[in-house]
């Protein structure tokens, strides 16, 4: 089998191109695992599924190369050198963090709120609750700012070395 120089880059391309393959083949063999007798089927099911298996194959192939380069290439980050495989860890809680920050429900100062309870007429009762949240929104914005440069730092710094990084990737058998 021979060997190609490849970007990281083309090889998430291959990854996922793959993963598109083995969708359709998995759609094609559900259709064509069971047919009517006498009637002639569009596809074979043995050979999609032969097909099927093999994408597979080389998607477990793909994601190995993907895994050991991660692992070994490093990307400097705010001055320490970090394995890649860190790198996408990392962003992956940045952007958790920054849903966490933008979901929170912000109260401060006095707001009406329903009781549960009903008068005499059938109107809800209400009560006057002085909120105060542990966090302000001008301090919210600045951290959310502060996230989202560092989310954007690693991608650009992930999408570098993903361009940047060559591996010997294993031709499709033909």
């Amino acid at each position: 089998m021979t060997t190609t120089p490849t970007t990281l880059a083309d090889v998430l391309r291959q990854a996922t191109d793959t993963k598109g393959q083995i969708a359709d083949l998995a759609r094609r063999a559900a259709g064509c695992v069971s047919q009517a007798e006498n009637a002639p089927a569009d596809f074979d099911f043995n050979e999609v599924n032969a097909e099927r298996k093999a994408a597979v194959e080389r998607l477990v192939y793909l994601n190995t190369v993907l895994a050991r380069s991660n692992a070994v290439t490093t990307i400097e980050w705010k001055g320490r050198q970090i394995i890649v495989a860190e790198v996408i860890r990392r962003k992956a809680e940045i952007s958790g963090e920054i849903k966490f920050l933008e979901g929170l429900t912000l109260r401060n100062g006095p707001a009406k709120t329903a009781t549960g309870e009903y008068s005499d007429r059938g109107q809800p009762v209400y009560e006057t609750v002085n909120w105060k949240s542990a966090l302000t929104e001008p301090v919210r914005v600045k951290q959310l700012a502060a996230l989202k440069a560092d989310c954007s730092a690693l991608d650009r710094a992930l999408q570098t070395s993903n361009h940047g990084t060559l591996v010997d990737l294993e031709d499709p058998a033909p």
